[in-house]
């Protein structure tokens, strides 16, 4: 089980996804708890080093237990999603070749696509805050 943490963060409709280098598929900003750390820093840390931002307050949202894209067959996910306030303008850092912002619909487009991230599009869909 690979434990992580991943800030849903929604504009005009969109979820923020992003990109790493050298991989195909979108996630959402975040990454792997270290040691000594709570989620509630990680998701901070991660954040900062994606983004370049700060965050206000994160709120956990919901856990997600889903197949880890990329990790191998068996390989599973354990996700603890937050909502935050950004507290400047999110720009790619560090690893993250490119970030965007899409719909459930736009974000199944795209060729390869983290398991994880669809059961939080359909979420956010039935709750009314994003477009499907």
């Amino acid at each position: 089980m690979i434990t992580v943490v991943g800030l849903v963060h929604v504009e005009a409709g969109r979820l923020l996804v992003v990109r790493s280098r050298n991989k195909k598929a979108f996630y959402l900003p975040g990454g792997k708890i270290e040691p000594g750390e709570t989620p509630e820093d990680a998701v901070r840390r991660e954040v900062r080093e994606e983004l370049g931002v700060e965050l206000d307050a994160p709120a956990r949202l919901k856990r997600y237990v889903s197949p880890a894209y990329g990790e191998g067959e068996g390989a599973m996910v354990d996700m603890t999603c937050f909502t935050a306030r950004l507290l400047a303008t999110p720009r790619p850092a560090g690893e993250i070749a490119e970030m965007t912002y899409v719909t459930r619909a736009e974000y199944r487009e795209h060729a390869e696509t983290a398991p994880a991230i669809h059961e939080v599009l359909d979420d956010l869909v039935a709750s009314g805050r994003i477009s499907s």
